[in-house]
């Protein structure tokens, strides 16, 4: 992900790295807007809400990872972030500092032109996407914190949104009787409310997010427009337009309160396939391969790093997935990686230990478990390692469906034959719960 504080940045950025490929112009495409300017408020934290972490991961970055899920049909072009002028939270996302694997090609790019309001951010991407979009493009814009979003609904909101002129939301029918409310004025209590009367739930929905519109209708509602509206349906029905609703999910939940954050760990922990009253198993790996006399890189973590010579080892000797897949294998109580793949068997020669791990993973899963938490730590005087973890972190996390993941690095300060630089050698703990 890039940061971009100016349009004109962002916009040469995008020309550069998007266009040239994409051929935006030519055929449709959909961009993504989040506003996430928000201070949260009612969550009462001292960090804004869409970077509290859920399970592990941040809010946000849940948040844009289901946008991802749309169908490749939709031709996603980018997802642009529009964050308060002052956001300093968003340098730190997983995918801040480099391009990341899990973004599938689409590019993520952060503004810091958001808004006092929803609408002023919203009404900042759109104005940004007036120079780059075509007016038959789509635009969608999703809550920076409604992270539990299906697949299956971002299909739905597709092909059925897509053919509507005048857009479409995501929401779902009311089914709790509706009451309009009274508030005792000459109490002065706010929570002092009375029923005046009950009113026919059958016409009504709660809105949700995505919200999918096209470009030139945006452009026309926002024009000259305030930002009152607290959502775009709104301000498209404001100028006589009647956006279709479509079938949400009651998961799709908006996290407003810290109440909202628990139920949104239930049920991101029973998409991973984790029940409450689980098991938990904890497992350590420990592996070392030494350098050979040739090689140009080592590979960790599934990261390839450049250094003056490889690691000997009869796969790719990827040292810490090693660590990382003995840990996971002691913790299910099925043996050691040696017994899986051994060593003298040809058709691993070389293989590539991601291609281990999950097979370990896919096992695991038939088995009732599922991965939990990893700690690894590499040992080494060199390469540096630093600069890798996120990398290693993202790849591992995808790899094993594992929202905490940690990778930690150090020296034996040149003692042994780590020290004198003569190999890299590898440790793991993990835990796993039974679903």
């Amino acid at each position: 992900m890039h940061i971009f504080d100016d349009y004109k940045s962002a916009e040469k950025f995008l020309k550069k790295t998007l266009f040239a490929d994409y051929k935006v112009g030519q055929k449709k495409a959909t961009w993504c807007i989040i506003p996430a300017g928000g201070s949260g408020k009612r969550f009462k934290s001292n960090i804004p809400k869409q970077y509290i972490h859920l399970n592990g991961i941040t809010i946000l970055e849940r948040s844009v990872a289901s946008l991802l899920k749309f169908p490749k049909r939709a031709a996603l072009a980018c997802i642009i972030l529009i964050v308060s002028r002052e956001d300093k939270y968003c340098e730190f996302l997983k995918f801040a500092n480099s391009p990341s694997d899990l973004n599938k090609g689409v590019p993520i790019i952060a503004l810091r032109c958001g808004g006092s309001t929803r609408g002023e951010s919203v009404y900042a991407g759109v104005n940004f996407l007036k120079n780059i979009a075509s007016v038959n493009d789509w635009i969608v814009v999703h809550d920076a914190v409604r992270p539990c979003v299906s697949q299956i609904a971002l299909e739905r909101l597709w092909d059925i949104g897509s053919k509507e002129p005048d857009g479409a939301i995501l929401a779902i029918p009311v089914s709790d009787t509706l009451k309009l409310g009274l508030a005792d004025k000459e109490q002065n209590d706010p929570t002092s409310v009375y029923i005046k009367k009950t009113e026919n739930r059958e016409h009504y929905w709660l809105a949700q997010t995505p919200q999918m519109f096209k470009v030139e209708l945006l452009l026309d509602v926002f024009q000259g427009k305030t930002f009152s509206f607290t959502d775009e349906a709104s301000a498209v029905e404001s100028i006589g337009k009647k956006p279709r609703l479509i079938q949400g999910e009651r998961k799709n939940i908006k996290i407003t309160t810290p109440d909202d954050l628990k139920i949104a760990e239930n049920w991101q922990l029973k998409e991973e396939g984790v029940t409450a009253g689980h098991n938990m198993r904890i497992g350590q790996g420990f592996d070392v391969h030494k350098f050979g006399n040739e090689g140009k890189f080592v590979i960790l973590g599934g990261v390839k790093i450049p250094h003056f010579a490889s690691l000997l080892g009869h796969s790719d000797a990827d040292v810490l997935i090693h660590a990382i897949c003995d840990a996971i294998l002691g913790a299910a109580g099925l043996g050691d990686i040696g017994e899986w793949f051994p060593d003298n068997e040809p058709k691993y020669k070389g293989v590539d230990s991601r291609k281990i791990l999950k097979k370990i993973i896919s096992s695991i899963k038939t088995r009732g478990l599922a991965v939990h938490q990893i700690d690894a730590t590499v040992i080494c005087e060199e390469p540096k390692i630093t600069p890798h973890k996120e990398k290693m972190k993202e790849i591992l996390t995808m790899d094993t469906k594992c929202s905490f993941v940690n990778i930690k690095a150090t020296t034996t300060e040149t003692l042994g034959s780590i020290g004198r630089k003569e190999g890299i050698a590898a440790m793991a703990s993990v835990s796993l719960l039974s679903k």
